[in-house]
């Protein structure tokens, strides 16, 4: 697991107000162990990426002003699908722009459906799927629709709301290990987000 600094808050997700911060005395752990149990519980996911961002700096002493906790990571596809190349008539291990488009306007001239009387909506739908795919495999961005985040500022302690995401990743784990992957799948379709590009990121201590 990657750490950042400072905190880069998701756009979008509410902020708890300063007065409404709780803490929870329960939770006795240092910040280290909770963040290895956050880690652990990623793991489990088999995620990829991970990157804690907060506003504790490397041998940060005390608690900073703005607790909050933003941890983002790379849930990758159920399965690397590299059917575009059937789909596309591609065998080419390494296509270029120019070809997947080639052979997609190609085939989308037989099966649109506005061609009379050979118009496939399925099939259409399959072309336009294979050359997403197929583009996203050429320009690297293959699986980075799948970037999420979760984020927590309820609690006083940089500690504490790490270990509230370490406790939600593993509550939603849960669902998986049930079978019911698909819930989870719509779950994390709410936390799509995509970290700040340029960042310094650096690896973690603990």
């Amino acid at each position: 697991m990657k750490e950042n600094y400072p905190l880069v808050w998701p756009e979008g997700w509410p902020r708890t107000r300063i007065n409404d911060r709780v803490s929870r005395g329960a939770w006795k752990l240092t910040r280290i162990q909770y963040k290895y149990r956050l880690e652990k519980e990623l793991t489990r996911m088999n995620v990829r990426s991970i990157v804690l961002t907060s506003n504790v700096q490397q041998d940060f002493k005390g608690e900073p002003r703005d607790p909050s906790v933003a941890v983002y990571f790379t849930r990758p596809p159920a399965e690397d699908d590299f059917s575009w190349q059937e789909t596309l008539g591609i065998n080419n291990p390494d296509p270029k722009i120019d070809e997947i488009e080639l052979r997609f306007k190609s085939l989308m001239r037989q099966y649109h459906t506005d061609v009379p009387g050979s118009g496939d909506p399925e099939m259409s739908r399959r072309l336009n799927e294979a050359r997403k795919r197929a583009t996203q495999f050429v320009t690297g961005e293959y699986g980075k629709e799948n970037q999420l985040c979760i984020a927590c500022d309820k609690y006083t302690e940089v500690k504490l709301n790490i270990a509230a995401i370490a406790t939600a990743i593993s509550y939603l784990r849960r669902l998986e290990d049930v079978g019911v992957s698909g819930i989870l799948d719509r779950a994390f379709a709410g936390f799509r987000a995509e970290l700040t590009e340029g960042i310094h990121v650096h690896a973690s201590t603990a």
